[in-house]
């Protein structure tokens, strides 16, 4: 059999638009799609990675919109790599920020050309030559300015400079010369994930190769979907989509990873014949469970365990990132079940079988009415949240209220016993010098003799120039009086240290 001569043909590009949370990402892409996400974002925060197709002086371009937000860097990674060039989005007025530079640096990873847009120049405060100084100075090099970097000043909000911007990236497009071929079956990568409660599961895709029509079958890893239900960016039923194409497919068996390659087959029987056998399959499931031995924490270090429900899969992804990074050395918090989806039975029966309290965290989802109701009877506590910094601040908060509290010590400074001048009960009266720090009235201190300690006094009366005094610093003699079952001698030191509960 002769092999078929892939026809390649100009395929229009796939731009990811990165940059600093509210620097204005959406509202660009608004103004070029002329819609209003951003309202419908809650609190004007893109939470998703989203697809959209735009026409420009009669040539395609495909956008991909990704969080700005600092808990979403693996979705901006994941835009990057799906993308053929990027827009880097920075603020006039704001400068360079530190999603900025993560934004920067995953551009960077994939190696992709990259076009810097300098928004918000309608703000009277905006400044586009200390902005591009600030991008200098992290080896942004502008063209014109001694680089090779495009970059245009734009207002997404009133659209002025938005138009050279496309143009831009129809350069940067042309001299890349993407092509793609049209006649086989379509290739390319998974968007974003979710779970529809009245359709089933949805994902978004993006088509880098190929075509897809009516009746074919795409797999993602161990995740099939006949096409059935395939929608464009506006939610319009299409037939068929081709490269450079974001899709919505509805019907999966299961939730496909994002990030991950997608491809496509005759049939659903011929993609089921594809699945890795390796990988187990269980149609309907999505959720991840943590078992409470697996998780069991020693030394005395405190966890707080949650379950977690979000409406997508990046979501998720994000959720867990930020939890992460809660908690210091002596407590954490532990998700014992998270998926997507809303809030079901399960969860709370999840919450419920455990020994310690376990809440129920929900982002962008519902409440199904029997987890309503088992809740109720069990006493779990189910929150839901549409704001991903409302949830982690109300997540962090129940950790600060359930964690037990401790008592943190510390060393204020030292002095050396100079002399003892009497000794009566339990109080010594003596003289001495600050050797370092400082040691302040009411302190406990920490008597040591050659080295080991001895006994543990409190600090009753403080002189300094035989004035009364709150405090001594390093470098000042001084003289006390030390409450103290045990006897200070000439040579002892005193270690001055405070106690806090937190």
């Amino acid at each position: 059999m002769i092999a078929r001569i892939p026809q390649l043909t100009e395929r229009p590009p796939i731009v990811a638009v990165l940059g600093h949370v509210d620097h204005g990402k959406s509202t660009l892409l608004d103004f070029i799609r002329k819609t209003n996400t951003v309202e419908k974002e809650a609190g004007g925060i893109t939470q998703h990675v989203a697809a959209y197709e735009v026409t420009h002086k009669g040539k395609r371009l495909t956008f991909i919109d990704t969080p700005g937000h600092a808990a979403f860097g693996a979705i901006r990674a994941r835009g990057a790599t799906i993308a053929d060039i990027a827009i880097l989005v920075v603020a006039a007025d704001d400068g360079v920020k530190a999603q900025t530079l993560e934004a920067l640096a995953s551009i960077k990873s994939v190696d992709i050309p990259f076009v810097v847009a300098l928004n918000k120049i309608d703000k009277p405060n905006a400044n586009i030559e200390r902005t591009q100084s600030s991008l200098m100075e992290h080896g942004v090099f502008l063209e014109k300015l001694g680089g090779d970097v495009p970059w245009t000043a734009i207002s997404a909000k009133t659209g002025a400079g938005v138009d050279e911007l496309l143009d831009l990236i129809l350069l940067v497009a042309e001299l890349r010369e993407l092509k793609g071929d049209p006649i086989p079956p379509a290739s390319g990568y998974v968007v974003e994930a979710h779970r529809d409660t009245r359709r089933g599961i949805a994902a978004t895709l993006i088509i880098t190769n190929g075509v897809l029509k009516q009746g074919m079958a795409v797999r993602a890893g161990s995740a099939i979907s006949p096409v059935r239900i395939m929608e464009d960016h506006t939610g319009s039923t299409i037939r068929e989509a081709n490269f450079s194409t974001p899709i919505r497919l509805t019907g999966f068996d299961e939730l496909p990873e994002v990030g991950s390659e997608f491809s496509s087959y005759k049939n659903k029987r011929e993609a089921e014949k594809a699945r890795p056998d390796a990988i187990a399959i269980q149609s309907g499931i999505a959720s991840r469970q943590t078992s409470s031995a697996e998780n069991a924490e020693p030394g005395g270090h405190f966890a707080l365990s949650i379950v977690i429900r979000a409406d997508t899969t990046g979501s998720l992804e994000a959720i867990e990132h930020e939890i992460a990074r809660m908690g210091d050395e002596h407590s954490s918090v532990r998700i014992v079940q998270s998926g997507v989806g809303n809030i079901s039975e399960n969860d709370v029966k999840t919450a419920s079988a455990s020994p310690t309290r376990v809440n129920v965290i929900g982002f962008n989802v519902g409440v199904e009415r029997t987890a309503e109701e088992r809740a109720r009877q069990c006493g779990v506590t189910i929150e839901t949240f549409d704001i991903i910094y409302k949830l982690t601040e109300r997540i962090e908060e129940i950790l600060r209220e359930t964690r037990p509290k401790r008592e943190v010590e510390e060393i204020v400074g030292r002095a050396r016993i100079l002399k003892q001048f009497s000794s009566q009960k339990n109080t010594r009266v003596i003289g001495g010098s600050v050797s370092e720090g400082y040691i302040v009235r009411n302190a406990s201190v920490r008597i040591q003799r050659r080295k080991t300690t001895i006994g543990i006094g409190k600090l009753k009366n403080l002189q300094s120039h035989k004035q009364n005094v709150e405090r001594v610093d390093a470098g000042s003699e001084f003289g006390a009086q030390v409450e103290s079952v045990f006897e200070i001698a000439q040579g002892d030191i005193l270690e001055c240290f405070t106690t806090s509960t937190v």
